[in-house]
């Protein structure tokens, strides 16, 4: 076999990334010329949808934004979003053939309002990146180690958004800084302080992409948590109570469960009141919605109940014979979804079967199963 020269393998990396660009941003995928220089560029940006989501948060942020600098440029997804709200866009990029390579594909995308540089941002470098007074100030800090572990602690992210946070809010009025989806919620908005006016949950294609943190200057009127177009405080959900069943024989109907979003976002009791549902358990995160709704499949799956049964070893042999070939969820069980479809001998299949602890209002607590079709 021959040995492949670099040009080989850069050849490869670029025909890998335009493959897995073409699911995540397929208008660049199809520019002719436009290159991908490294496989954790292509891996780490944005999707089209996830960089709409942040342009069309940056335009509510600042209405006719005058000048908006993206320190954390990366492969430029977001920063050719923002270049749609903004009058003009500063792109930072720390790695420095990235950011050759990025502008070379903004040029080729037609994106002439933007101004490049290749500078890491640090306390010391931070008012020369922002020196001209952006109105609003974005930041997507790596999250992986210099050795390539992943990171989730805001002060392993580069750059460490806590060290700069008192530059960033003195040097534009509202910053905007993109996290893992893994982050704990309470701790990134305890941690980055009362300056926090809005918590993101942004998802794309049934799963939870990133957050966003939105920095205000001055602002200490409490974090917002916003997910699927819902908006609700901690304190919210802390006072709010679950709606529970009276008992198992009003269970059935139409079975709903929340997008990943909302369960990382936390709303789990205030659904009853927001959307008007009620809980299968206290700490069961199934619904009850009272009809079909085509709104509600804004938020998460519909199923349609179609049997109900005790949550023991017969029911989960029977089960199992009878279905199969279907798709097992365990919810507030000592069991993982994984190990009750093996114990089942199930495979993935269109019936899909919910395992979960119900709780009712004038009845003792229940393992049960409910057997399901998506609607």
């Amino acid at each position: 076999m021959k040995k492949k020269t670099f040009s080989d393998i850069l050849g490869d990396i670029s025909d890998a990334g335009a493959a897995r660009m073409r699911k995540k941003v397929p208008e660049w995928a199809d520019t002719p010329g436009i290159e991908f220089p490294t496989k954790l560029a292509t891996e780490q940006c944005s999707s089209s949808a996830t960089a709409a989501y942040k342009a069309a948060l940056a335009r509510r942020i600042c209405p006719g934004c005058r000048l908006l600098a993206d320190l954390t440029g990366g492969l430029g997804v977001d920063c050719a979003a923002f270049s749609g709200i903004s009058e003009k866009v500063v792109y930072n990029e720390m790695d420095p053939v990235l950011a050759a390579a990025v502008e070379r594909n903004f040029a080729r995308l037609g994106i002439g309002n933007v101004t490049f540089s290749s500078v890491e941002v640090t306390e010391e470098t931070l008012p020369g990146l922002v020196s001209d007074g952006p109105d609003l100030i974005f930041l997507d800090p790596a999250r992986r180690s210099g050795t390539g572990r992943k990171v989730f602690l805001l002060e392993d992210c580069s750059p460490d958004v806590l060290r700069l946070k008192a530059g960033l809010l003195a040097a534009a009025p509202d910053v905007l800084v993109k996290l893992s989806p893994m982050a704990d919620i309470s701790m990134v908005c305890d941690r980055l302080g009362p300056e926090v006016r809005e918590l993101h949950v942004v998802g794309a294609d049934g799963e939870c992409k990133e957050l966003l943190a939105w920095l205000q200057r001055g602002w200490s009127g409490g974090c917002s948590i916003v997910a699927e177009c819902l908006s609700f405080t901690a304190a919210e959900e802390s006072a709010a109570a679950p709606q529970l069943l009276p008992g198992r024989e009003a269970l059935g109907g139409v079975l709903f469960e929340p997008s990943a979003t909302l369960l990382k976002a936390g709303c789990f009791n205030l659904l009853c009141s927001r959307l008007g549902l009620v809980k299968l358990g206290r700490f069961t995160h199934l619904y009850l919605a009272p009809e079909y709704s085509e709104s509600l499949k804004e938020h998460g799956k519909l199923f349609s109940i179609k049997e109900v049964h005790p949550f023991d070893n017969r029911s989960i042999k029977a089960l199992g014979k009878a279905f199969p070939k279907c798709s097992v969820t365990s919810r507030n069980l000592p069991i993982s979804s994984d190990a009750l479809a093996k114990r089942m001998g199930v495979a993935q299949g269109d019936t899909h079967i919910f395992a979960f602890t119900a709780d009712f209002t004038g009845a003792p607590s229940e393992r049960l199963m409910a057997v399901t079709e998506r609607i």
